[in-house]
């Protein structure tokens, strides 16, 4: 970095390239995507023209850009692995879309690698630099609920989203609800409540590929003696949900809009007849604006890295317990 000036390269140029690196990096100050790059240096050229972004290549040539800080991998997550130990051996901080690998094996090797190679790595769990997370995660560990009797996520995408020949449903291509919006669930259970193992999980498979997921529904067994029943399903009903319920023996809590509470997430704890906490998420803060400052000031030794909620150790972690869900419902790992 110079300065505060993050510098980024973009591997891939996807939807989601746009939506979560260059819109938001054009409203955070210190912020500049410099480089995209793609397996047909063509079409990275034609999303640099279309964003106005300096060069445009092929991985290789974004790695090797002086101008390049960190590179944003956002490509199917059975090829992150390759592409961020690439990067990070390069010289590059990488931020990978969520999930951060395939697997527990490839997301501990990318933090394997960042650390032998004295660069940082993260994941893009955006929704955990919100405001409204920060809330949530907050009121969850105040003890306001007493003590935690149920604990039920729901995070369903609507049926008509995903459709045959979405990347989500090929498995060549780390496909499944899972990993998906499953993996969401994992972290925020995590980062609320601590390690954790499966006690159990069942999976509606895809007849298109039957190493994909539709919808699995799986337990969660805290070490803290908290036991929490996760739903990811691609074929939610016609609203979709992102839900999450806890009881407790002295308050109940409902939030709604969790992994992207931009989009209206709500906050409300009730006691017996009486409203604890009754919270809407304010408007105009986004999430991935969010994830650019705390990466930005990160890598500046402006804020510790050692406690960002995006580190690709902890995410390491997430992924194993993804794995042994996937295991538990019969399924082999990505």
């Amino acid at each position: 970095m110079t300065g505060t000036q993050l510098r980024v390269g973009i591997f891939g140029t996807g939807g989601i390239a746009e939506r979560a690196m260059v819109e938001p990096a054009g409203l955070v100050e210190g912020v500049e995507v410099v480089a995209v790059g793609s397996r047909d240096p063509e079409r990275a050229r034609a999303f640099a023209d279309r964003f106005g972004i300096a060069a445009a290549g092929d991985y290789a040539q974004v790695m090797a850009d002086p101008h390049v800080d960190l590179v944003y991998v956002a490509l199917p997550p059975t090829v992150h692995e390759r592409w961020a130990v690439a990067a990070l051996q390069a010289g590059k901080h990488v931020l990978c879309e969520k999930p951060l690998s395939a697997n527990g094996a490839g997301a501990r090797a990318i933090a394997d690698a960042a650390d032998a190679n004295g660069r940082s790595a993260f994941v893009g769990f955006h929704y955990r630099l919100h405001s409204f997370t920060q809330r949530l995660l907050e009121v969850l560990r105040s003890g306001v609920l007493g003590d935690i009797e149920d604990v039920e996520i729901d995070f369903s995408i609507p049926h008509f989203v995903v459709k045959p020949g979405n990347i989500r449903l090929d498995g060549d291509l780390g496909g499944g609800a899972v990993m998906d919006v499953g993996c969401y669930a994992v972290d925020l259970l995590r980062a609320a409540w601590g390690e954790a193992h499966v006690q159990s999980a069942s999976a509606r498979l895809y007849d298109g590929d039957p190493r994909v997921d539709l919808q699995t529904d799986f337990v969660l067994s805290f070490d803290r003696g908290i036991t929490a029943r996760v739903r990811a399903s691609f074929v939610g009903d016609d609203d979709g949900a992102m839900l999450l319920h806890v009881a407790g023996s002295a308050a109940t809590l409902h939030a709604t809009s969790v992994i992207v509470p931009q989009w209206g997430a709500t906050l409300r704890v009730t006691s017996g007849d009486g409203i604890l906490i009754d919270e809407k998420v304010a408007e105009g803060e986004s999430s991935y604006v969010k994830q650019l400052e705390h990466l930005r000031d990160v890598l500046a030794g402006e804020a510790p890295e050692a406690s960002s909620p995006l580190r690709a150790a902890d995410a390491a972690r997430t992924m194993e317990l993804v794995d042994d869900v996937y295991r538990a419902a019969g399924l082999e790992p990505r």
